[in-house]
This record gives structure tokens, C-alpha cells and sequence, in this order.
């Protein structure tokens, strides 16, 4: 299991924020990143490798049947394929919106620019890590985790999203 530190609002690293973005589900919808977060909190899988692809639809189904009909939380899958030859992102989009379960298409979002903001963001050094960022709606990261969906690991992330939404209150 590879996990990294998690943090909090009073955690060690300084709070940084995603950088502003826009992508397209696999259901057609224009997502822009703050914006998509207003009045929510936002719980951003990222995965930078196609090898992180697991790790991603692992955090994927656990917020899908925990977080998914939930009005005052939103979360995206987020596949970084900035990296990939132009020409063949497409197709992997194609691939993805096969592959993906109907339920999670609409935060399913492959994003093609910005790699080296959102690698800073998530603080990455294991290529083969989803990232799980909990961003208030600002988009200001207020907790995350790499690595797989353990129990431990998902326990851990639930625990702080519950303390994360009893402080902070969003309209």
C-alpha cells in the first residue's frame, strides 16, 4: 500500500489550491474547476499514469455509492492525459466511456492541459498513485491521500471529510 500523508486544515504543508481548469465528462458536460465546486465540497481523484487507472476506479466506486446522491459533496475522477499524443486521446476517451460504469460518467473527466499545475497540487512523486483531494469550494486543498482504496485508507478519508464539513460551512 503506498499512502501518502494525509493533512488537514492544520496540517504541516502550506494549503495550496487546484488550478483553474476545464474539462468535459464522459456524459458531454462542460466542468470548470473552481466553479464546478461552488456550495460544495469537491473530492478530486487524480491519476497521472495509466497504471493509477485502478487505484482511480477503486476511489471512484467507494465515493460513487457513498458520496454520489450527496447534495453538499461532489467528486470527479480525474485522468490526466495531457501526456498522451494528441492523437490518440480520443481514443482513450472513447475507451474510457465504455469501460466506465453509467453512474460515475458524469464525474468521470479526462483532462488534457495543466499536468504540471495539478502534479504540483497533489504534491506527486509515485506515478502509478490515484490522488485524493478534498478541496472546499474555493478549491483550496484541505486534505489529501495517495495511493489505493485500503479500508484503512478510505476509513481515513471519510473521517476527514466529516471534520472538514463540520468546520468549514458552505453556503
Amino acid at each position: 500500500m503506498a499512502l501518502g500523508t494525509g493533512w488537514a486544515c492544520a496540517g504541516a504543508r502550506a494549503q495550496t489550491t487546484i488550478p483553474k481548469s476545464q474539462g468535459t465528462t464522459l456524459t458531454g458536460t462542460t466542468v470548470s474547476f473552481p466553479d464546478a465546486l461552488k456550495g460544495k465540497f469537491g473530492v478530486l481523484v487524480v491519476g497521472f499514469s495509466h497504471a493509477s487507472q485502478g487505484q482511480v476506479a477503486s476511489w471512484g466506486r467507494l465515493l460513487e455509492a457513498d458520496y454520489g446522491q450527496t447534495p453538499n459533496v461532489t467528486y470527479f475522477e480525474i485522468p490526466m492525459l495531457a501526456g498522451a499524443p494528441k492523437m490518440l486521446r480520443g481514443m482513450f476517451v472513447k475507451t474510457m466511456t465504455k469501460s466506465v460504469p453509467a453512474a460515475e460518467k458524469p464525474h468521470f473527466l479526462p483532462m488534457t492541459v495543466g499536468e504540471p499545475a495539478w502534479r504540483a497540487v497533489a504534491h506527486y512523486n509515485k506515478p502509478d498513485d490515484a490522488y485524493v483531494l478534498i478541496v472546499d469550494e474555493t478549491g483550496t486543498v484541505r486534505w489529501q491521500i495517495e495511493g489505493e482504496a485500503t479500508d484503512a485508507a478510505y476509513a481515513d478519508f471519510k473521517k476527514n471529510l466529516a471534520s472538514i464539513m463540520a468546520v468549514i460551512v458552505v453556503p
